[in-house]
């Protein structure tokens, strides 16, 4: 399923990217934490459309949208509307200038996680446990070796430990509005040691959203598992600020 993870993960990465002059914002996704179980259907959607309405509308940024994991679920459906090109046809500055998809998971059209899973062929790998009582999906563990293996492992224990429960509607809200057709560059990373979601699988995901618009994407591979941004850090910064 999806990868519960706290904003602590990202600050490495964005440690990096200050480094070399970018800004960052990290999203909390009201479906994980303490309260996961009470977060309506697509409640990280609209909290993620929200902030980039802020950026892009308020604030006239130019923004590239990285997604990880499930992240993809969420990012695909935030970006219809907020292209820069679309807003500079009509005088308006900033905008969505790149969205990077990292080992993401890619739907179509009204499609579930659960239906992802389905018709891309993908495994479900047992690092998360269902507590149908709370309607949350807990990580359990397996989380630090599917998620960290290319860590030491005291490091993997520790970022599992910081790990939080998942709503459950993460895995049966349908997409809406995917930016598949978005006037928009696009960039997937292939993580190809990533235990959550194979690389043949990522593969299957990705040809099946491209269709006809191959061309507004690149890609790229990384010898890593799932959390390049923990242990491949240097490496996914110069792709993202390459990209």
């Amino acid at each position: 399923m999806a990868c519960a993870i706290k904003l602590v993960h990202t600050r490495i990465l964005a440690e990096s990217l200050h480094a070399r002059g970018y800004q960052t914002e990290a999203i909390s996704h009201p479906t994980i934490g303490p309260l996961a179980g009470t977060a309506p259907p697509n409640a990280d959607a609209a909290n993620l459309r929200k902030t980039l309405e802020q950026l892009v509308q308020s604030q006239q940024k130019d923004v590239i949208l990285l997604c990880h994991a499930y992240g993809g679920m969420v990012g695909s459906q935030c970006v219809n509307g907020l292209e820069r090109s679309a807003r500079a046809k009509v005088g308006r500055q900033g905008g969505i200038v790149k969205v990077i998809f990292l080992g993401a998971l890619l739907p179509q059209e009204g499609e579930s996680m659960l239906q992802i899973y389905g018709e891309a062929e993908i495994t479900p790998r047992p690092w998360l446990d269902m507590d149908s009582s709370a309607a949350t999906f807990s990580p359990n563990s397996l989380a630090a070796d599917t998620l960290y293996h290319d860590l030491p492992d005291d490091q993997a224990q520790d970022w599992a430990s910081k790990l939080e429960p998942m709503s459950g509607h993460a895995g049966i809200a349908p997409a809406t509005d995917v930016c598949w057709n978005a006037d928009v560059p696009k960039v997937y990373i292939f993580c190809k040691k990533d235990r959550v979601y194979s690389l043949q699988e990522q593969q299957r995901m990705l040809d099946r959203v491209q269709g006809d618009q191959r061309d507004d994407w690149e890609t790229y591979e990384m010898d890593c598992g799932h959390s390049p941004f923990l242990s491949h850090v240097e490496e996914l910064t110069e792709i993202i600020t390459r990209a």
